[in-house]
């Protein structure tokens, strides 16, 4: 068995969509001869836990939990301090200025120097065969290739989305010319550069055109069919039953769905009959505010299981892609959708990679976001024809 040394910030108990696919990969690794050592977080502050996570993580996997560097002098200065209240105040400020004076390439910057000892560390007593770091973070691309350099080892480069080709919070973030810089150091650097669709594939190598193009591979995300074994089973229910799993980010939430909601209930209300929206993963009140609650059901923040569950209990589920600039991701979620074995109502553009995955699988269709009647119009539809489907669960 041979020996990776597996670099994901975000990693179980932390519940976020970039957690799903190290975590996924440490799961299975072993089956293809490769024993994982997982470097993650050793704190989840500013994160959602969900603690279910971590009992799917297999026996034999290592983690090890490392602090960033402002947590730990933070820690010991509040222990010096005397603990307490007072102590645990003055650490916390001086984490928060150090974090905040250390940015780039990202707010994870002083998880480097810690991870870099742990991980030297492990080399000298352990050793190690590879090298798999995953970003976003990107802080974690540039541990493992300095971790690359430093032991001879070969790096994998996974990139979960685009670095440098984002355009969300352009202004929040280092200058582009440096985070270019950044993402070529770690191109150039990786013996293979893994990607989570063929889109940031093709616009990595396009950035990069003196890197040879064989050298960006593509692996798509999936599901776990352990996580439908083992969840929940869906409840049996009389009602027509619309479904939406997700944070609520720009063109990645139920807006648009709210909106026909909205319009039916104002314009042809018989249709919502036995009808109802369920919406889960963001903090509830948006149903509210439109008047809406009478027809949406806002769960919170739900554990992976009962996410799952919702999806296999619905008879429509609803996926939101719509940002124009955004189209090389594909959000994690589709193929959980597609496992799930209910339609796929996806808003989306019908010529970019997500919605050509879900042609391809058969699972749905998809209405295009330039259109704002082709949702309204999909749901009626849908609404109008429920009472003529037999719904089994």
């Amino acid at each position: 068995m041979k020996h990776v040394l597996f670099l994901a910030y975000l990693f179980p108990p932390i519940a976020n969509s970039g957690t799903q696919r190290p975590w996924k990969f440490a799961k299975y690794l072993s089956d293809y001869g490769w024993q994982p050592t997982v470097v993650t977080a050793a704190n989840f502050g500013g994160h959602n836990i969900d603690p279910g996570l971590v009992a799917d993580i297999p026996k034999n996997v290592t983690i090890l939990r490392v602090p960033m560097l402002n947590e730990q002098i933070g820690s010991t200065i509040a222990s010096l301090a005397g603990g307490g209240r007072i102590g645990r105040k003055l650490g916390d400020a001086v984490s928060w200025r150090m974090r905040s004076r250390r940015q780039s390439p990202d707010l994870y910057a002083l998880w480097k120097p810690t991870v870099m000892r742990a991980a030297m560390k492990l080399f000298t007593e352990r050793g190690f065969d590879a090298i798999y770091a995953t970003g976003f973070p990107w802080t974690s691309l540039l541990i493992g290739c300095e971790l690359a350099k430093a032991t001879g080892r070969p790096l994998v480069a996974d990139f979960r989305d685009l670095w440098a080709g984002e355009s969300l919070f352009r202004s929040e973030r280092p200058p582009h010319e440096q985070e270019l810089a950044l993402e070529r150091s770690v191109v150039e650097c990786a013996t293979t550069v893994v990607t989570a669709s063929a889109s940031i594939a093709r616009q990595l190598a396009a950035a990069h055109p003196t890197v040879d193009e064989d050298k960006f591979v593509a692996i798509h995300n999936g599901f776990d069919a352990a996580d439908f074994a083992e969840a929940p089973t869906p409840p049996r229910i009389k009602r027509f039953r619309v479904v939406f799993t997700g944070v609520w980010k720009d063109g990645n939430n139920p807006s648009e769905l709210y909106d026909s909601i909205d319009w039916m209930r104002r314009s042809r209300p018989a249709l919502l009959d036995d009808v109802e929206v369920i919406a889960a993963g963001f903090a509830p009140g948006e149903a509210k505010r439109r008047g809406l609650s009478a027809y949406i059901s806002e769960r919170g923040v739900v554990p992976h299981d009962e996410a799952v569950s919702l999806m296999r209990s619905a008879d429509i589920l609803y996926l939101s892609h719509s940002v124009p600039e955004r189209q090389w991701a594909v959000p994690g979620k589709v193929y959980e959708y597609l496992a799930s074995g209910a339609p796929v109502l996806g808003l989306m553009p019908p010529d970019k990679e997500t919605a050509q995955i879900i042609r391809a699988v058969g699972g749905g269709i998809t209405v295009p976001p330039d259109d704002p009647g082709a949702l309204y119009h999909a749901l009626a539809s849908a609404f109008a024809a429920k009472k003529s489907l037999s719904i089994s669960r």
